[in-house]
């Protein structure tokens, strides 16, 4: 079984700008999730986060 789970996670950059700001989720065993929203909103810095990078 596998889960993820983050509670108000942020990301800022040197320099003080804010990529992500207080994410929360919760990700279930034999769950899809789909991260929906604009150009520069932190989708791909969230997914990195989780994955490590």
């Amino acid at each position: 079984m596998a889960q993820i789970s983050l509670r108000n996670v942020s990301k800022t950059y040197k320099g003080g700008s804010k990529a992500v700001d207080h994410v929360s989720l919760g990700i279930e065993n034999k769950e899809f999730l789909v991260l929906v929203g604009p150009s520069g909103c932190g989708k791909s810095t969230t997914l990195r986060m989780i994955a490590g990078l």
